[in-house]
């Protein structure tokens, strides 16, 4: 068989026009495998709005017997050969991410395969999102896409911001983090819609009916007035016993806070795939492995500042009390100081804005990094104050494990972790840096005192 067979072309062309909304549902790449005059081509690849396993698409002719590259089209091939769906081996790496691939066939008739989807998604990912439901997301999906060859209809595409929520049986099955995000307003968590029918969850807002598309499998399409916002539904028919909703927020300024959430999101994730490679390349230099901790614990805790924004309803300010708790146990057991007692003391939410939040957080870590780097053995106690004001934020750092060497000057201090604190807290933040030996309890430690302005969100 060709290409050029017209059951073929419907094939593919179905599955050409319904793999993004698949992609998107799963938070998966994928890739489309077609048979093609007696050879196996990548007929074409998709990916999530928000992200991607790999840089761009990829076009691959492979002739048959030829062998597939071993670490990502080994189930591939399996698919064609048996018609069966292939589970990949789990914890392959893909540009330093950990993925697993299914590969799904899909025949024309049985033993007669024209193609396999190859569904690649990144571990970490996929269970934070669809967590234990994935897997049957993924097989009902593939279920689905094959009625489309048949029926003719597709799916809609998932606009950027939009989240989903599973209707199975007529009530939540799940929602994903962003669908709970868009419903702020009624749930805060997805644990407060499971379980319900969307009569009920929207028991006590306005709905008004806009109409529906069967070319698109849309059954309904409405919108819902939640307080001072106006989200849309879309009831998408996956099956006769389940559906997705998708909801966006009509509103412009959700939308921009949407958006941000997501950037956010990406960051955090482009700084968890640095952190990855530079312990893959500590591995690689055991001698530089200081550095290449030093570098780890400065990028984790810009992470932290770009995951609490990434799920925080508020988007300008942080409760930098709970990074402080964050960036502290991290890097305890980084160091391995679990054995170490930690007072930490903070009697009121410290809100301060994103931008201050990330240079406190890099002070911060530099301050803990150095304590616990050079004082190990020494070191029993370390004690942290946060307090605030209307105009200014304070934290002090204490410890216990010997102080400063008579004759040293952390101003003139060689060390790129002094340089950090001093650069940024007197001019990055404008602020005040006080560091000197204190005795307490026939005990030298080191005192770190810093006061800076608070600024409002601009």
């Amino acid at each position: 068989m060709t290409a050029t067979n017209p059951s073929i072309q419907t094939l593919v062309e179905s599955l050409d026009a319904n793999l993004a909304f698949v992609s998107e549902l799963l938070q998966a790449s994928i890739r489309l495998f077609v048979k093609q005059d007696n050879k196996i081509v990548i007929h074409n690849y998709f990916h999530p709005n928000q992200d991607s396993l790999y840089l761009g698409a990829r076009d691959l002719g492979l002739g048959r017997g030829e062998k597939f590259l071993p670490y990502k089209d080994i189930s591939v091939d399996k698919a064609f050969k048996l018609d069966t769906k292939i589970v990949g081996q789990y914890g392959l790496v893909i540009n330093n991410r950990r993925i697993q691939e299914f590969a799904y066939p899909i025949a024309l008739s049985e033993g007669d395969v024209i193609a396999v989807i190859a569904v690649e998604r990144d571990i970490y990912v996929t269970r934070n999102i669809l967590g234990q439901h994935w897997d049957l997301m993924a097989d009902m999906l593939i279920k689905t896409l094959r009625d489309k060859i048949e029926d003719g209809t597709r799916f809609p595409n998932i606009a950027f911001g939009e989240g989903a929520v599973i209707i199975k049986s007529g009530v939540v099955f799940f929602a994903n983090p962003l669908a709970v995000n868009l419903l702020s307003e009624i749930a805060e968590r997805a644990s407060q819609l499971e379980g319900r029918s969307l009569d009920d969850v929207f028991a006590s807002f306005p709905r008004r009916y806009k109409g529906k598309d069967e070319g698109l499998s849309i059954d309904s399409i409405e919108e819902i007035s939640l307080r001072q916002r106006t989200i849309a539904l879309r009831h998408v028919r996956l099956s006769d016993e389940m559906s997705v909703v998708l909801i966006k927020d009509n509103s412009e300024i959700k939308i921009k806070e949407t958006l941000l959430k997501e950037i956010h999101h990406r960051v955090k994730n482009n700084l968890q795939t640095i952190s990855s490679l530079l312990r893959m390349q500590r591995r690689r230099n055991p001698e530089l492995t200081e550095s290449f901790n030093e570098a780890i614990n400065r990028t984790e805790s810009i992470a932290l500042v770009h995951e609490y924004l990434s799920r925080s309803n508020d988007i300008e300010t942080i409760d930098f009390g709970f990074l402080v708790q964050k960036i502290l146990k991290g890097l305890i057991s980084s160091f391995g100081a679990e054995d170490i007692v930690v007072n930490y003391d903070c009697p009121q939410k410290v809100f301060i804005v994103s931008e201050d939040a990330t240079n406190l957080a890099l002070v911060l870590n530099e301050i803990l990094s150095n304590t616990l780097e050079h004082t190990m053995g020494k070191l029993s106690k370390i004690d942290i104050q946060l307090s605030s004001n209307d105009h200014s934020l304070t934290m002090i750092v204490e410890d216990d494990g010997g102080g400063f060497q008579e004759g040293f000057d952390y101003r003139q201090s060689k060390g790129l972790g002094w340089e950090i604190v001093r650069t940024i807290t007197e001019e990055s933040l404008k602020g005040k840096l006080v560091v000197g030996n204190i005795e307490a309890n026939g005990r030298r430690g080191l005192r770190v005192s810093l006061n800076i302005p608070l600024h409002g969100p601009q």
